[in-house]
């Protein structure tokens, strides 16, 4: 069995939407968490509409999938680098989009958006000569059979392809994925620690990861 990589785009809508919520947690539990607090739904209904909805940070159509004869085993979520910060505030309609919902209120999302705007912290500038991948994350039925590999090279071969310089991702450095990225040569360009959300919320250290194409 060969691994596959295709657009998200060109898959049925939503036959695979059910396992993005919990891979693109999975990338920092931690990190996830501290940003959308404690009540789970409002992490699981905005990660949802943000996946189906085109044109922002999580969306489909920024993504590519990993199959092994149809079968399910990752994702990678990445966008060129003039288009991040357009990106990443498409995510605020959706946010607050949810208000009414499973008992969202306008005050669980003022906190949401205080937390993130700390977390910010964490994320060194994104350059325009650049692609820049936010998820890379597998499901224990796809490890072990090269599919984080194949995203990756996947990714690496269409940056260089669009004639970007650089490939950047950031990953929190606890996350085991860093011995992949760094095997395929990329290196980290900086650690950054956030005082509230790493000493006082115990989440690790993020580093930033660049390869040279």
């Amino acid at each position: 069995m060969t691994i596959s990589v295709v657009s998200a785009s060109d898959e049925p809508a939503g036959q695979f939407a059910a396992h993005i919520p919990a891979l693109v947690r999975a990338t920092g539990p931690m990190s996830y968490d501290y940003i959308f607090g404690p009540h789970e739904p409002l992490y699981r209904e905005f990660m949802a509409q943000a996946w189906a909805t085109p044109d922002n940070f999580f969306s489909h159509t920024q993504s590519v999938l990993a199959l092994e004869d149809g079968a399910f085993r990752g994702v990678l979520i990445a966008h060129d680098g003039p288009e991040h910060y357009r990106l990443k505030d498409a995510v605020f309609p959706i946010i607050y989009g949810l208000i009414g919902q499973h008992g969202i209120t306008p005050e669980m999302i003022a906190e949401l958006a205080a937390r993130a705007d700390i977390a910010s912290y964490m994320n060194p500038y994104v350059p325009n000569d650049c692609r820049y991948i936010i998820v890379v994350s597998v499901p224990e039925a796809g490890r072990g059979k090269g599919a984080g590999r194949a995203l990756m090279i996947y990714e690496i071969d269409r940056a260089r392809a669009a004639g970007y310089r650089t490939l950047h991702l950031d990953v929190m450095s606890d996350n085991p994925a860093v011995g992949l990225y760094t095997a395929l040569g990329f290196e980290t360009m900086a650690e950054t620690i956030t005082p509230i959300p790493c000493r006082q919320h115990g989440i690790a250290m993020e580093l930033r990861m660049v390869l040279t194409l």
